[in-house]
């Protein structure tokens, strides 16, 4: 039976988590919170408190493993995001450079298609260059940069790019129509990108079972701007539109591109959910 171990329990984690379980893989999962230490063990086999900013976090846990998720956040404790993506990625980074073991190790990180920036709603894909502007897309990419320079033979590292995250738990449709007829202070004129719970965890699934290597675009084949996509939710339902700007808020991080899905659907991946205006194939 392979190991694989998830560091971040979260949203993503966890449902990676649970369908790698499925799958019959032996889960390791990994929570900064005592507190969710014990609901964790409902879901994985050996449950962990791994703080990637503490110093005297142990990294033995990785010698065992198959296969690693990365998919880590700053928390709601006022974490910041260089602890995160900085000083946390770097420390585990090196934990990984210096592991004894050289059985192969298959790494899959969850970054976002955010990375791309603004990019006025033009197609966008692996090659294009990324936002290093604002601070936090900054961060994000100097977080793939650092794994991506992990050099062993033994290893190999797979970045997946994920939209907005929708889906059982995430009801953005839902959200979306309850602001209908109100003013939003986003830009309507944006194309966003959007992904499915599910298709996280087939992808992450499929990452791992054909060994990807690279960085990919996670995203389904929706293409709209926010104006867009809620005039099609608010007309269906007979709603008044949603309001949205015209334009951006000062220091606002920006997401404005279509993002090409191309090349994991070249790999073989096939989504459950080309849209959220379609129904989930299952």
């Amino acid at each position: 039976m392979d190991s694989f171990c998830v560091i971040g329990c979260g949203y993503v984690g966890t449902s990676a988590a649970l369908h790698l379980k499925y799958q019959g893989l032996h889960i390791t999962g990994t929570t900064k919170s005592r507190s969710k230490l014990i609901s964790l063990s409902d879901t994985v086999a050996e449950p962990l408190i791994v703080n990637l900013a503490d110093p005297d976090t142990r990294f033995d846990f990785l010698e065992k493993q198959n296969g690693l998720l990365i998919s880590i956040a700053p928390s709601r404790n006022g974490e910041s995001y260089d602890e995160v993506f900085s000083s946390g990625i770097k420390t585990l980074a090196a934990a990984l450079q210096r592991r004894q073991s050289t059985h192969p190790l298959h790494i899959t990180y969850i970054s976002t298609a955010g990375v791309y920036g603004d990019h006025q709603g033009s197609p966008v894909d692996e090659e294009t260059d990324l936002d290093r502007e604002h601070a936090i897309n900054a961060l994000l990419a100097q977080a793939e940069e650092t794994l991506m320079g992990i050099e062993r033979p033994d290893t190999t590292i797979c970045i997946l790019r994920l939209g907005g995250i929708y889906g059982p738990g995430r009801d953005m449709a839902g959200a979306i129509k309850s602001a209908a007829g109100e003013s939003v202070k986003k830009n309507g004129n944006h194309v966003c990108s959007w992904t499915n719970i599910v298709d996280v965890a087939e992808g992450i699934a499929f990452a791992y079972d054909k060994k990807l290597e690279g960085i990919f675009n996670l995203v389904d084949d929706m293409q709209l701007t926010r104006r867009e996509l809620s005039n099609v939710l608010c007309d269906a339902d007979g709603l008044p539109p949603v309001l949205w700007m015209n334009h951006d808020l000062p220091g606002q991080r920006i997401s404005n591109a279509r993002v090409s899905n191309q090349k994991i659907k070249s790999a073989g991946f096939q989504f459950k959910s080309p849209s959220m205006l379609d129904p989930l194939q299952v």
